[in-house]
């Protein structure tokens, strides 16, 4: 069994983003870890077509993902809105692949130096946690008095908490990349689901929050040694904090991270299919403009 793979979960909104992502990662990934790489069947053929050296890619389709999934079928899957049925194809796909543990990388990921299998796998064996108390982004968003963002982050963490029992700290468990063990998501359905009468499919849908799942359920059932680490990635999950970080040198970024994040969500103009209304585009630019 391999001990470690990469991940990645794309459509085809995302394909430009694609392309940026996995030419840094054919860059930097200097063991040649194995990738694997999700699409909707309906997606492969062009992402095939378009990708450099796709031939060293392990495709697989959501599809494929979805029917090994328990309760889970095709038919379920696209009834699913896309933005929670992928969290479920990036939480089960180790039943497809043949691995101990995966990093779980999104489209809008930018590697920024080499990268090695110790900075994912302690000696030991064991793969770290990203987990903290996400400190330093509410700060960030205090400091612009978008208090909402805390209270999304205490209700949130509430949720699951309640959900498993726990009282005590809010932890964040990302944002992705995240290095997952599958013997965590294994255990969050045996243990947890499964003894309720739950798939994750009714879980996700109940709570679609998949990186905390992962997280609450390794604090329960201690499926892994522990070992937490901060971000892998500088996250600009906002424009508000790439435009308030624009000084910040991709050579001091790498002393810290792996790479960047520049979330799909304000960086539209990579969007492969426009999703964002003209009106909508034009003023982004205004504000955008009036923010430098």
């Amino acid at each position: 069994m391999i001990q470690l793979v990469f991940f990645c979960k794309s459509y085809i909104v995302d394909l430009k983003r694609f392309e940026r992502f996995w030419a840094s990662l054919k860059r930097h990934n200097q063991e040649n870890i194995p990738v694997y790489v999700s699409v909707p069947e309906k997606d492969l053929s062009v992402f095939r077509s378009q990708i450099d050296d796709s031939n060293q890619i392990n495709w697989l389709t959501d599809q494929e993902i979805a029917a090994k999934s328990p309760g889970g079928t095709i038919r379920l899957y696209d009834s699913f809105d896309p933005k929670f049925s992928q969290q479920i194809i990036k939480a089960e796909v180790w039943r497809l692949i043949d691995c101990e543990n995966y990093v779980c990388f999104d489209s809008d990921s930018v590697i920024t130096r080499n990268i090695y299998k110790d900075d994912f796998i302690s000696k030991e064996g064991y793969p770290y946690t990203i987990m903290h108390q996400h400190k330093f982004f509410l700060e960030q968003a205090a400091k612009k008095n978008k208090y909402k963002y805390l209270e999304y982050f205490v209700k949130e963490s509430k949720l699951l908490k309640d959900f498993f029992g726990r009282t005590g700290l809010d932890f964040e468990f990302g944002p992705t990349p995240c290095i997952w063990s599958k013997h965590v998501w294994s255990d969050l359905y045996e243990k947890t689901l499964k003894p309720k009468k739950l798939t994750i499919w009714d879980a996700f849908n109940n709570i679609p929050i998949e990186i905390r799942w992962y997280g609450e359920a390794l604090l329960k059932h201690k499926s892994i040694p522990l070992i937490p680490i901060e971000p892998l990635m500088k996250a600009y999950l906002y424009e508000w904090q790439y435009e308030g970080s624009k000084k910040s040198l991709i050579e001091d970024i790498s002393k810290l991270y792996i790479g960047v994040i520049y979330q799909s969500n304000w960086e539209y103009e990579l969007d492969y299919i426009q999703t964002k209304s003209l009106s909508s585009r034009i003023v982004r630019r205004i504000k955008r403009s009036l923010s430098q």
